[in-house]
């Protein structure tokens, strides 16, 4: 079996790098819909609040693709829109 190749590690090591931040995303993420789903207004706008920033920080970095970013920014704003707040 040949040695990993200079990309390979790197790849292994932006890999690594990138999965405390993206798993922190999904949390928000996730956060925000079940506040939402609870009606729990004021949780929700927070999370909504921490949630952008977060994104937004992470598509500057080049964590996530800029647009899935504006994807999930306009979701979230749908979302809280939707439930009359």
């Amino acid at each position: 079996m040949p040695a990993p190749s200079k990309r390979d590690k790197q790849s292994v090591k932006r890999f690594e790098q990138k999965r405390g931040e993206r798993t922190r995303l999904r949390n928000l993420s996730k956060n925000f819909y079940k506040a939402i789903d609870s009606g729990d207004g004021d949780a929700a706008r927070r999370l909504r609040d921490e949630s952008q920033k977060a994104f937004s920080r992470a598509a500057t970095r080049g964590i996530i693709h800029p647009n899935k970013a504006a994807r999930k920014i306009g979701r979230f704003d749908k979302a809280l829109a939707g439930r009359g707040e």
